[in-house]
């Protein structure tokens, strides 16, 4: 084997690929994710959650309800904690 050949390694990508897709199979058969995940997923980008964020901020523009508010507070505290662990 000359040390310019690259085929091994490339082989080796594509069978952690086929690894990789069994693994994603086998992980997804015996776990049930909640339709509230965002990221990640098929059909459900960041961009899907930022928008309900948005929504909820201009119906609380127009309809000022402190429980809304409140839980608005809430959301952005476990927002700004879970952003200070990474």
């Amino acid at each position: 084997m000359e040390c310019g050949s690259y085929t091994g390694i490339k082989l080796l990508e594509y069978a952690m690929k086929v690894v990789e897709r069994i693994f994603n199979y086998g992980i997804r058969q015996q776990i049930d994710i909640n339709d509230t995940q965002f990221g990640f997923m098929k059909g459900k980008g960041t961009t899907d959650a930022i928008f309900i964020v948005r929504q909820m901020q201009e119906k609380f523009r127009t309809n000022p309800n402190p429980a809304f508010s409140a839980l608005m507070l809430l959301v952005g505290q476990e927002w700004h904690r879970a952003c200070k662990k990474n």
